[in-house]
């Protein structure tokens, strides 16, 4: 499940700092929390950030709403006394934290797209490190997926042109560099490209890199989130893999958007230094529970298809 950003604003800092503490301590939830204790610490925050709900306290509703117009930003309330059910957006602030995590799914109706998306799984595969078996392992994954198929969409820095010896290419045939422009402008013909842009190679249902990278550059994480979207809402494929570089990424908190994200690494000193990097850039850009969740995997030096790359795989994706 992606990363969803939670504020919780109040004056008793005892109470909004431990429950922020709980939620960020476990990772089994999907939300990175954030305490306010002031009225100014949060509007000096949401001048340049965001957040996907907010949580507050009763005496802080002069806040609630005084929050800048555009941000949709879903407010629930911390009550005191338990709610009646009138007040939609209200929760006994006395619950477990995990019925309160469970009721404010609830009413920014992540559950419900979640219940939508049991059957799909979206993966991203990148590594800071070069030659570590990044490509090899997002098409491994691709092909363990036994009921719809996978689809691996390339985002590296430089694809290769179409060959025309490709099993589907064809004059027609788009890629990511064509979908790129149509992803930004949320473009109500994305299936009609979405059905020009799939080429199969090696048994492995493909969307190609663009042959210069600043096609994909632009993309931030409302962007590639829309995408996911309509890949699923296509329909086509259970499982989706992006094989991403990462210095094509100008918006590094895409990464939130995937229920996977699996980062090759290699022994040695340098390559360590360079992953550990790579976790200090995400923990910067509050990216703190994908850095939790996220997977270092070491890609045995075989073919995608291989015995060895298909048990890591199936071990990766629990099958």
């Amino acid at each position: 499940m992606r990363q969803l950003k939670l504020g919780i604003v109040g004056m008793e800092s005892n109470y909004v700092i431990g429950l922020m503490n709980y939620i960020n301590a476990d990772k089994r939830n999907p939300f990175f929390a954030m305490a306010f204790s002031t009225e100014e610490r949060l509007e000096n925050y949401l001048k340049e950030h965001t957040l996907d709900a907010l949580l507050y306290e009763e005496s802080m509703m002069p806040v609630i709403v005084g929050l800048p117009e555009g941000k949709n930003i879903c407010t629930i309330k911390l009550a005191e006394q338990a709610p009646d059910k009138t007040e939609k957006e209200a929760i006994y602030r006395y619950l477990s934290v995990e019925e309160i995590l469970k009721r404010v799914l609830r009413i920014i109706k992540a559950e419900e797209a979640e219940g939508k998306w049991e059957l799909f799984a979206t993966y991203a595969v990148i590594s800071p490190i070069g030659r570590s078996g990044k490509t090899r392992l997002a098409k491994s994954i691709c092909l363990m997926d036994e009921v719809r198929g996978g689809l691996y969409i390339g985002m590296e820095a430089y694809g290769e042109r179409k060959q025309e010896t490709s099993e589907t290419v064809t004059d027609k045939t788009c890629g990511m560099s064509e979908l790129a422009y149509l992803i930004r402008i949320q473009s109500g013909q994305i299936f009609e490209y979405l059905d020009k842009s799939v080429v199969v190679e090696g048994g492995i249902s493909m969307i190609a890199s663009p042959e210069v990278y600043l096609d994909i550059r632009e993309l931030n994480r409302s962007d590639v989130s829309w995408f996911i979207k309509k890949l699923i809402a296509y329909g086509r494929y259970t499982t989706i893999v992006f094989d991403i570089d990462g210095s094509v990424l100008g918006d590094i908190t895409i990464l939130g958007e995937f229920d996977h994200v699996f980062v090759p690494v290699l022994d040695g000193g340098y390559a360590e230094e360079k992953v550990a990097a790579f976790q200090r850039l995400l923990e910067k850009q509050e990216l703190q529970k994908v850095v939790m969740r996220m997977q270092q995997v070491v890609v045995p030096d075989h073919a995608y298809d291989s015995a060895e790359m298909m048990q890591l795989a199936g071990r990766l994706v629990g099958i």
